[in-house]
């Protein structure tokens, strides 16, 4: 995507465009698309229009296959700038390492409990990079394969420190060999991880899959964004929303409104472009993953409260992600 301007506005069109959009209608063309298929798989879902064991199967398919084809294709044939690259990770871990430490001290100040504190500070800094920032990414600024790129990393981090707060906070006691296994054990069987290594594997090495492997895999890579959000509005629980509200409403505004203004604060430090600082922002800014509430009820700490983070932080999202986008027009 090229970065345009008409009137003052920056805008981003797809190459060799000539049509310009007012800056509502380009916010509206990005978003909209998105948030209307997590609205399918929604009502695919309350509508019962498939069992529940498709969404189940829908949304393995998209974790184990999907997904990870994507990354692979994608990555495997990027051209890789380590130093543009190196510059959005260090603004994406900056300011989820600042954020993770804002909530950090808003659990103490609050007084929660041990294992809510785990569930809450995950929720306040472990986005949904991959099932909600990549197709904004891609649709926003078309920049699928540098987006897809800088996914890797984002994935590994958000694992290390996930687990290590997961782990403290456990309402179960472990010895420190027992942490190591589990925060091991989580990385090696995380499919986004593994795809990710295959793909800068096939990239640093110049290996080129065969077509008969190629091409199979760039159909699934193609599929995999609208599966992804249909996938997030199938398996979203907004019943998960009853309980307790204060920390369910301040994890959530801290992931999707303070974390991404966290963004916007250090990007003048970095030597990035309109595109690339919005990269890390759009990252930044996505809605607490679902992942996180299967971590925090595997790893012994609050469930429900992560399950209503994950909830409301994505129905806030709606509102804040075009703001975020105007902002950075």
């Amino acid at each position: 995507m090229l970065l345009q301007k008409k009137s003052g506005v920056a805008l981003w069109l797809p190459p060799h465009s000539k049509i310009f959009y007012p800056p509502t209608m380009f916010i509206l063309n990005s978003i909209a698309p998105i948030f209307l298929l997590i609205a399918l798989g929604a009502i695919l879902r309350k509508t019962q229009f498939s069992q529940e064991a498709f969404f189940k199967g829908l949304n393995r398919l998209v974790f184990w296959f999907a997904l990870p084809a994507l990354l692979i294709s994608r990555i495997g044939v990027a051209s890789i700038d380590l130093p543009t690259i190196s510059q959005i990770i260090l603004l994406f871990s900056a300011a989820t390492l600042l954020s993770l430490l804002l909530a950090w001290l808003v659990a103490r100040w609050m007084g929660l409990p041990m294992p809510k504190r785990g569930s809450f500070i995950q929720g306040s800094f472990r986005g949904n990079g991959a099932f909600i920032g990549l197709p904004v990414i891609a649709y926003t600024l078309g920049a699928e394969t540098l987006g897809t790129v800088v996914l890797a990393p984002l994935v590994i981090l958000f694992n290390i420190l996930g687990v290590t707060v997961l782990l403290h906070y456990s309402r179960r006691k472990t010895s420190a060999a027992e942490s190591i296994i589990t925060f091991l054990s989580q990385l090696i069987k995380n499919p986004l991880i593994m795809s990710c290594a295959i793909g800068l594997g096939l990239n640093l090495t110049g290996i080129s899959l065969p077509l008969f492997l190629g091409r199979p895999l760039d159909a699934l890579g193609n599929a995999a964004l609208p599966l992804i959000l249909i996938s997030i509005g199938s398996s979203l629980e907004f019943e998960r929303l009853r309980g307790s509200a204060s920390p369910t409403l301040i994890a959530s505004l801290i992931k999707v409104a303070i974390t991404p203004a966290i963004g916007f604060l250090l990007a003048g430090f970095f030597n990035l472009d309109s595109t690339e600082r919005m990269i890390a922002i759009l990252y930044l800014a996505c809605p607490a993953a679902g992942m996180s509430y299967v971590m925090a009820e595997v790893m012994g700490n609050d469930g429900p409260l992560a399950g209503r983070i994950v909830a409301l932080s994505t129905l806030l999202s709606a509102i804040t992600l075009p703001i975020i986008i105007a902002l950075g027009l």
